[in-house]
């Protein structure tokens, strides 16, 4: 393990993961409450997170439409781990059923997380767990099973949650690391797949249809569950913009709506249609 000072704010380590990709770096990052001195400003080119923006993405699916919204909120969550405290920020995603993707109301939410965000001072998003129900309907929700606080045992199980990373602030390709990490009940991990990749969204109601360049491309999946992969396109300054689920059939949740500060970045933005 190569130890860094604090002014650079981590202790990494390198191994080797073993992946159906073959060998990859594994980056990991000590966690440390002295490196989050404003965990709450939340500005990674990638996955800039401002309070009050809502980001809706739109997938039609064998079944109909399956919509999400992932707003920021003004709330914050303190996580305490090994009596070390971080201030995270409260992130609501709701995800909606519909038959048809015209419009969702409460009564057809199928499910509803708090996401816990912390940016610390290299620029490395953090994830510090979440609260997630199954829902029929947004008043009818109970909790489920995927919960987890980092520097708890919510479950009873013996072992205590470490939280993980969402967007490394300097990553390079072939970089793997953890998102989360519960034992038998949050295990994700992430690869960065490539960056400055070009991105073309196919809906006509998405929020900006072309060609997106400057973006990065990371693969997630489950330690849980091989058979559940994900690919994330995150565009600088703008965040995620497409979302491509491989489980079976391959499902495609496009960025359809902005609301908020992050409404912005796209005014002045010009793309070629296609």
């Amino acid at each position: 393990m190569t130890t860094f000072p604090k002014a650079a704010m981590v202790a990494i380590a390198t191994t080797l993961f073993a992946s159906s990709e073959g060998l990859a770096a594994t980056v990991e990052i000590d966690f440390d409450a002295d490196n989050f001195s404003n965990p709450l400003t939340i500005d990674n080119q990638y996955w800039p997170l401002i309070p009050g923006t809502t980001f809706i993405y739109k997938a039609k699916t064998p079944d109909g439409c399956e919509e999400d919204h992932f707003t920021v909120t003004s709330g914050t969550k303190l996580i305490t781990i090994n009596g070390e405290n971080v201030t995270t920020r409260v992130i609501e995603d709701l995800a909606y059923e519909v038959e048809e993707c015209n419009g969702v109301d409460d009564s057809e939410v199928v499910e509803k997380t708090d996401d816990w965000h912390a940016q610390d001072n290299a620029g490395n998003v953090w994830y510090f767990g979440e609260e997630t129900y199954d829902c029929n309907g947004l008043n009818n929700c109970v909790l489920g099973d995927g919960s987890w606080e980092a520097g708890k045992d919510i479950q009873n199980i013996g072992s205590i949650a470490l939280p993980g990373i969402i967007i490394l602030a300097n990553g390079t390709t072939g970089d793997a690391y953890r998102q989360e990490l519960y034992e038998g009940f949050a295990e994700d991990w992430a690869k960065i797949m490539g960056k400055n990749a070009t991105v073309t969204l196919r809906r006509d109601d998405a929020i900006d249809p072309g060609s997106w360049s400057n973006c990065l491309v990371t693969k997630e999946w489950n330690g849980l569950d091989s058979g559940s992969v994900e690919q994330k396109y995150y565009c600088a300054g703008i965040g995620l913009v497409l979302v491509t689920e491989h489980s079976g059939k391959v499902v495609r949740f496009e960025l359809t709506g902005v609301s908020g500060a992050r409404r912005d970045a796209f005014k002045f933005r010009k793309v070629p249609r296609q």
